[in-house]
């Protein structure tokens, strides 16, 4: 397979992911007041630890949705030949890897910080296991799948594509890569 094409493919999964990221946040977000309602009362310091996961967790949605729409715009830009098109693809796929790693620095699981097992006991439920085995699957796997379209992207092959193209047509835009043949 040509590697425009596996390019292509690894960000528009990346795109994906961070879309399900974004879903499954914001379906967390969406429970959490009557989560929140339901569980209580609460004391004092459980009520700010409250108040950060629901702002982290706001920022989550935010952010994975930004990515995902990142992503998307730059999945849409892969097949785009044009000599430029590999250095924004690596450069947005770079701004979409440090984002995710600051992403988890910022993440409700990272202000979830209770003070006794007691106390965890009476948070996990707001937070539960399962997104933080999601948020870290996501993240590996949209790191791991960058890497691999910057790397198909670098080949010989991918080079060729973006420099063959017709200098007398009208129209030096977006063409596919299907209107080409290659020889895989």
């Amino acid at each position: 397979m040509h590697p425009v094409r596996v390019a292509f493919r690894l960000v528009a999964a990346c795109a994906a992911l961070e879309l399900g990221q974004a879903a499954a946040a914001g379906f967390l977000l969406l429970r959490y007041g009557g989560l929140v309602d339901a569980l209580g009362p609460w004391t004092r310091i459980e009520a700010m630890v409250i108040e950060a996961v629901y702002v982290h967790l706001t920022g989550a949605t935010i952010l994975a949705t930004g990515l995902g729409t990142l992503l998307s715009g730059t999945a849409m830009a892969v097949p785009r030949r044009t000599p430029y098109t590999r250095a924004i693809v690596r450069w947005a796929l770079l701004l979409v890897t440090v984002s995710l790693l600051l992403g988890v620095v910022y993440s409700p699981d990272a202000v979830l910080l209770p003070d006794n097992q007691q106390q965890l006991e009476h948070l996990q439920p707001l937070l539960p296991m399962w997104y933080s085995a999601q948020q870290g699957i996501t993240v590996t796997a949209v790191i791991a799948c960058a890497v691999g379209a910057v790397v198909r992207l670098g080949s010989e092959a991918a080079g060729e594509y973006y420099r063959r193209h017709d200098p007398t047509a009208t129209w030096h835009g977006f063409t596919s890569w299907l209107d080409v043949r290659f020889q895989d």
